[in-house]
């Protein structure tokens, strides 16, 4: 097994940090007994007349963690049904972590977060890609960046104590 050297990027003034919302920012908590109650059809309808963000709790550990970080240097790439869901959490994200509404990217599919990330490099060129870091609870999305990537790709369960 490698040694993990993940810690040191989080402690760099040069990381640029990606989180993704739903189960990392935000706890994926919709269903009565279960994560999830709506089908895409339905939550993309109940996003219209509510606003689920507004309610969700932060996460406490990542609030703790972004508290002095330079938020010109902290994103969100979330995935996202509409307009109004790209809104919400945007909303959230400033209110409950004070990411700025203009580094918060909604993408229709996994596959679309790398592209977004590549996209941001190009604004740190002098930064080596181990630098950007994805913090994500799907493993699929951290498989594709790091499989296609030299960035850094960081589970939520990290963050745990």
């Amino acid at each position: 097994m490698v040694e993990s050297k993940i810690k040191e990027l989080w402690n760099s003034d040069q990381t640029i940090y990606f989180f993704d919302v739903d189960g990392v920012l935000a706890p994926l908590e919709l269903g009565e007994y279960n994560h999830y109650y709506y089908d895409d059809e339905s939550w993309n309808k109940a996003l219209l007349t509510h606003d689920y963000y507004a309610e969700m709790r932060p996460n406490r550990q990542i609030q703790d963690f972004l508290k002095n970080k330079d938020k010109r240097k902290v994103y969100v790439i979330t995935k996202g049904m509409n307009e109004v869901e790209f809104e919400q959490k945007a909303r959230f994200c400033n209110k409950n972590y004070g990411i700025l509404k203009e580094n918060v990217f909604l993408v229709s599919s996994n596959e679309e977060k790398l592209n977004i990330m590549k996209k941001i490099k190009e604004n740190f060129p002098e930064l080596e890609d181990k630098y950007f870091v994805m913090i994500d609870d799907t493993v699929e999305v951290l498989n594709d960046i790091m499989n296609h990537s030299s960035f850094s790709t960081v589970h939520i369960s990290s963050f745990f104590d």
